[in-house]
């Protein structure tokens, strides 16, 4: 930022997102076989000091499971409020795919190219607050079902594919 007020607003207007609060479609996830509650998520920083490169709590990221993994932004000026969610995904559990290949996925396919222009946006913008929670599953239905489920109903905003197709028609109505 050069200290311009025009800059600032600038930037700031770079870094803004929508979020789509929408309690109807809250309550229509349903996982009551797991327990999905933030503080039991794995949570680490995803990307080194200089965010350059993974952060060492990538390499614990389970290579012989699936799950669910999200990125989100975090402040730290109001601890445990300031917790801002980006984007969920999914991993399977296959010969070729596993938790830990696909969050390294992103960095190392989306951060520097445009190819999924709001994961680079998401690097771009909050590389050196991004973190990454992440919730190990071992029935890949699951992972699936609760990954849509998640979509669904938090429309967080650098998600682009809605799978329920009620929601997302009503979604590009309005855009």
């Amino acid at each position: 930022m050069t200290g311009s007020a025009f800059s600032l607003g600038e930037e700031v207007e770079l870094r803004k997102v929508e979020y789509k609060l929408h309690g109807e479609l809250w309550k229509k996830f349903t996982c009551a076989d797991f327990d999905l509650k933030f503080e039991n998520w794995i949570k680490i920083k995803y990307l080194n000091e200089n965010a350059d490169d993974f952060d060492g709590g990538v390499l614990d990221v389970p290579n012989d499971k699936g799950g669910l993994y999200m990125f989100y932004v975090k402040c730290n000026i109001i601890s445990g409020i300031t917790e801002y969610p980006l984007y969920v995904g999914r991993a399977q559990i296959t010969e070729n795919q596993n938790l830990r290949k696909r969050v390294k996925e992103y960095f190392q396919k989306y951060s520097k190219n445009n190819e999924r222009p709001k994961l680079t946006r998401m690097f771009n913008y909050w590389k050196n607050d991004l973190h990454l929670a992440y919730f190990p599953l071992d029935d890949n239905e699951d992972v699936i079902s609760i990954e849509n489920q998640f979509i669904n109903s938090l429309l967080l905003p650098m998600n682009t594919e809605i799978p329920d197709t009620e929601v997302k028609q009503a979604i590009k109505a309005f855009q």
